[in-house]
């Protein structure tokens, strides 16, 4: 009894991973600066705009200790979810924007950095080697870097 009990657990992980999977779709993010410090990462953003003239869209994030970024208590308190809260970029649509994101909610990411991003796409589009182009004349060190981002039910 006790291994069916260990199989049936097994088998239902897999099914879940399975899941998962079927619900994520990988997107490339340009990122032209990470830091340990969200000030730094800040003033990234003011200069980025002026560079690129692409909108700042920080998603009403703000800088939380326990967490990095954070929505706001209120919003959290609007959306049902538990203060504090960050969501991965990335399930909105895609196009460019300066955005200041937390490294440690995205898998394949060093933690503990706070990244300036500057577009995303989702992987195998050609916008995204595009608009690589336009911010690498700005930003030589600009990279574009791939995770997988949890949608939700895509079905």
């Amino acid at each position: 009894m006790k291994f069916l009990l260990s199989v049936f657990i097994v088998f239902v992980s897999v099914e879940y991973l399975a899941a998962q999977e079927d619900q994520s779709v990988t997107k490339g993010f340009i990122i032209i600066n990470a830091s340990k410090d969200y000030n730094i990462a800040k003033g990234v953003v003011e200069d980025a705009n002026k560079q690129l003239g692409y909108e700042i869209d920080l998603r009403g994030l703000e800088y939380n200790a326990a967490v990095g970024l954070s929505f706001s208590k209120e919003n959290c308190e609007k959306n049902g979810f538990e203060f504090p809260a960050y969501i991965q970029r990335g399930r909105e649509k895609d196009g460019k924007f300066i955005s200041i994101e937390y490294t440690s909610g995205y898998n394949n990411f060093t933690a503990g950095y706070y990244i300036v991003v500057v577009a995303s796409y989702q992987k195998g589009k050609q916008e995204i080697q595009t608009a690589l182009s336009e911010v690498k004349k700005h930003y030589e060190d600009a990279y574009v870097k791939y995770t997988d981002i949890y949608m939700g039910c895509l079905h």
